[in-house]
């Protein structure tokens, strides 16, 4: 038995309601996204705005293309391919941007059911033929999409990976990098704030464990570091996110902090991290990627979650990791307090820092231990007697300070 085609004055009226409707089938697109793909909830307003012009673009064209009897035309395949691209960059899992396409497509077939006219024979038909078009319509998007999505994973994605270990390698002033970012329309800064992130969950094979991971992750490091000029260099690096975000003078270090802070409120995990000082100059990243490294370990291995630290922030805990004999001449100045506070009970290493703690003011360590000024200073000259530095000396008070901090430190890395 044979089909009957629709009248095309019945694909072109049903092809008019839906172009009448775009506004509220991209809404109701965007709102899927939103409620069914990972990493979409927190998406800012730039990328939004961005795919609505997209997505307003493809059913216009698709209208077009059903009243003209056309295929897809090459302005659209090539914008699709540059959405495709973007995503791969925005850090989108090849899966979601398939989990994507499926939605809009789905979406724009229940609006062309809504607006056709069941009880009319020919709308019936046009509706069922549309069906087909709408889902060959899609397939050619999702397969060109595809395409530029794993040529960005192997040539552009492996330039990208070139470009950002070239800056990290302090060469961002050799043409070789320069031609790099030309090819990836990449505008390279004169200057560079390196920003390290490292999750409190371990890392497996310096990868992020899981795909919600990696949605929520690199599309919220791009939505939260905002340079004003060039551009936002992001990847992943022995297991750390690391972003080269661009800092014309010294003062945006303090841009960058609030940065982190707003990516520590959007990112569903614990993080610590890492960032340098403002180094001016290409060259200069190199070294501010070891500050911000430096940083980041010192950081996690504290502790320390959900701010932005940078070297001068933990410069005593590095300058206790840095010397072994340091940390053995402070190891062995609070073990005779230890070794005494166990074997007589006593609180002297817990007045000790409250002494320090207090700026050295028998005032307020007395009031913090709930104790008479009188035993805080009975106290210090027993600790002088004990471990050979008076609290009294400013030199002496200084080491007992660095032997406290290594304390902590060893402490929170065990």
């Amino acid at each position: 038995m044979a089909v009957s085609r629709p009248r095309h004055s019945a694909l072109c009226d049903l092809g008019d309601r839906v172009l009448a409707d775009k506004e509220r089938i991209v809404r109701r697109t965007l709102n899927r996204f939103r409620e069914e793909l990972v990493g979409w909830q927190d998406v800012d307003d730039e990328i939004m705005a961005a795919t609505r012009v997209f997505m307003l673009r493809n059913i216009e064209a698709f209208v077009s293309e059903l009243e003209r009897g056309e295929p897809v035309g090459d302005d659209l395949l090539q914008a699709a391919r540059a959405v495709a691209a973007r995503r791969f960059h925005q850090g989108v899992t090849f899966e979601g941007l398939l989990r994507a396409s499926r939605l809009a497509a789905e979406t724009l077939w229940d609006s062309v059911l809504a607006a056709s006219r069941p009880e009319c024979p020919e709308e019936r038909e046009a509706a069922l033929a549309i069906a087909g078009r709408v889902w060959r319509h899609f397939d050619t998007l999702t397969t060109a999409m595809g395409h530029a999505y794993l040529d960005e994973m192997t040539d552009r994605g492996l330039l990208g990976h070139d470009l950002l270990d070239g800056l990290l390698a302090g060469r961002g002033d050799e043409e070789a990098v320069h031609r790099i970012a030309r090819v990836l329309h990449r505008r390279l800064a004169d200057s560079y704030v390196v920003v390290l992130i490292r999750f409190e969950q371990p890392l497996e094979n310096g990868a992020l464990r899981n795909d919600r991971a990696v949605d929520h992750m690199l599309p919220a490091v791009r939505a939260a570091l905002r340079p004003s000029e060039a551009s936002l260099l992001v990847g992943i690096r022995q297991g750390d996110v690391v972003a080269l975000r661009p800092a014309a003078e010294p003062s945006e270090l303090e841009t960058v902090r609030h940065e982190c802070e707003q990516l520590n409120r959007t990112v569903p995990f614990e993080m610590s991290i890492g960032v340098s000082g403002w180094q001016p100059g290409p060259r200069a990243v190199a070294t501010a990627y070891a500050e911000a490294r430096e940083a980041l370990d010192i950081a996690a291995g504290i502790g320390i979650t959900g701010r932005a630290v940078t070297l001068d922030d933990v410069l005593v805990d590095h300058m206790l990791r840095a010397s072994p004999h340091a940390r053995r001449i402070l190891e062995r100045t609070l073990r005779t307090l230890t070794d005494y506070d166990d074997s007589h009970n006593s609180q002297l290493l817990l007045t000790l820092r409250a002494y320090v703690e207090s700026g050295a003011n028998l005032t307020r360590s007395a009031a913090a231990l709930k104790v008479h000024p009188n035993t805080v200073v009975y106290r210090l000259r027993r600790i002088a007697e004990i471990s050979g530095r008076a609290p009294s000396s400013m030199a002496d008070l200084q080491v007992l300070f660095l032997a406290l901090r290594l304390r902590d430190l060893s402490a929170r890395t065990d």
